[in-house]
Formats: structure tokens, sequence, C-alpha cells
């Protein structure tokens, strides 16, 4: 993992070593990030866990031990903003070329997440969840996927999900 100091951007670029890209090893280059929460803050995944042992080794580059942990990391990194790091994590062969989350106005201001099911499968897993989000000023909305994720090369990506009720 290269670290460089790009100011306050976040910038995670997933990079392919000799094959092409067939094999998805992807390796995460981390700069500077915008203003991430301090140390001591709650993680947005769980504002019962510190944002530092939890998903801050995650946006690091840190491999995620499960399929809900990179599930988790995806939720905060949505709620922070790290555009890169969501692209990282996602499975080539399913990632878009871009999400333009800086591009949306308003911007939605993650509310919560709530984890209902991981069901891992040996290099295969589903985690079941539902995400609370606010849009400017209206209410509440809950998100509720179904998401699938692949290991591969001792790495966790995300597949593809499945909107629920």
């Amino acid at each position: 993992m290269r670290i460089e100091s790009l100011g306050r951007r976040a910038l995670y670029t997933p990079t392919t070593h000799g094959d092409g890209g067939r094999a998805h090893r992807a390796r995460y280059r981390y700069a500077a990030a915008m203003p991430k929460p301090p140390a001591a803050a709650p993680c947005p995944c769980d504002e019962t866990r510190r944002y530092a042992a939890c998903c801050a080794p995650l946006h690091a580059g840190e491999p995620a031990a499960t399929a809900e942990a990179l599930m988790r990391s995806r939720y905060s990194a949505y709620a922070l903003g790290l555009e890169h790091y969501l692209l990282a994590s996602w499975h080539a062969s399913t990632r878009p070329a871009a999400l333009n989350l800086a591009a949306e106005r308003p911007a939605p201001k993650w509310l919560g997440l709530k984890v209902l099911r991981h069901e891992p499968d040996g290099d295969r897993a589903q985690v079941e969840f539902v995400a609370r989000f606010r849009v400017g000023g209206g209410s509440a909305q809950r998100l509720h996927e179904r998401s699938r994720f692949v290991r591969e090369q001792n790495r966790w990506y995300y597949l593809e999900g499945q909107i629920g009720d």
C-alpha cells in the first residue's frame, strides 16, 4: 500500500498487477482523506464503535475480515463521501465507472445502519441490512438491501445488491 498526501480529498485507486485485471487483485492507494472523524469519534456504521478501530483501517487499505465488515465499511464510506473506496471495494465485473457522489445535491445524510443477517459460504457471502438516510429536509427513508460479496486473493468485494421493501 502506498500512502500519499493530496490535501483534503480521498483517493482510493484500484490497481491490478500484471494480469490485465482478470484476477481482480485490487490494492488501494490511499491519500489523506476528506475530513475524517477524530480517532475517538463514533463510527458511522455503529455509533457504539470508534471509527479508528472499526472502519478507518479498511478505508486505509486493510482487507476486511468478513463480508459484513466490508459492507459496514462501505456504508461508512457512503456516509463520509469516500467514492474511491467504494469503487475499489466493488468487484471489477460489476463496478460502475463512477458514482458521482459529490454531484448529489442535496447530498444524503446517512442516519444509521442495522445488519439483519450475514450468511458466509466459503468465498461467497450475503449480507442483509437496512440503512436509514435523509435527503435535504425530507423525511427519513430506509434502504433495505441483500448484498452479495465474493472473496478473491483474501480480499472481499461487493458484487451486487437486491433492494427489498
